[in-house]
């Protein structure tokens, strides 16, 4: 099945293995026409962002697969749009056990928008990258939300529940620390310094920390 030699070959082999190489997707797909890829550029920068670097969405995330290297040989190979729009919604409601991504990291049509951006842009030669969704918000809380740090990150405050990088409840990190964080980076976090001001550091800072 064309589908499952995608899940295969693709660069995100490990946890489209588990979504089913040899498996199938009934009915002709999951995700159709249904899927709004102007919703899925800033749902994708907030909730995807900070573990995946894709060019178009501006991210930078090395958690993750590439996405751009993740479907740049695929769509040489001659496989359609929505063969990878199914792949990339397969693969958000099943991301595979012991891989770091949680599995429904956006759910119902928000994960068919998230699905039908990537299949339309990473690693797309024919389009030139515009460049990521950009985060607006002044309040810590909103920059957090829009930064997509919930996504990795468990915070109450933020009624978040990430768990690829620390539980800032139990750490409870300083707010110098999390300044450095969030502006330099470290380890699989990427930095923040070209996507967020040095109020909008300050202001997540103060909201993660209660300052």
């Amino acid at each position: 099945m064309r589908l499952a030699a995608l899940a295969c070959a693709c660069s995100l082999a490990v946890g489209l293995a588990a979504a089913g190489c040899g498996g199938q997707l009934g009915g002709g797909g999951v995700v159709g026409a249904n899927g709004d890829a102007a919703s899925g550029k800033q749902l994708f920068v907030e909730h995807c962002g900070s573990c995946h670097t894709m060019a178009d969405a501006g991210t930078s995330g090395t958690i993750g697969p590439n996405m751009d290297d993740a479907f740049a040989g695929s769509r040489e190979q001659g496989f359609e749009e929505s063969t990878f729009a199914d792949v990339v919604r397969w693969q958000i409601a099943y991301p595979g056990i012991g891989l770091g991504m949680p599995a429904d990291i956006v759910t119902g049509q928000d994960a068919d928008d998230v699905a039908a951006y990537v299949a339309r842009y990473a690693g797309n030669p024919d389009i030139e990258p515009s460049g990521g969704g950009e985060i607006t918000a002044t309040e810590g809380s909103e920059v957090f939300a829009q930064a997509g740090c919930g996504s990795c990150h468990t915070l109450a405050a933020a009624g978040s529940s990430g768990t690829v990088g620390p539980d800032l409840d139990e750490v409870k990190p300083s707010h110098d620390l999390v300044v450095d964080r969030v502006t330099n980076g470290q380890g699989g976090m990427p930095p923040f310094k070209d996507q967020l001001s040095d109020e909008q550091i300050q202001a997540v800072a103060d909201f993660v920390t209660g300052g």
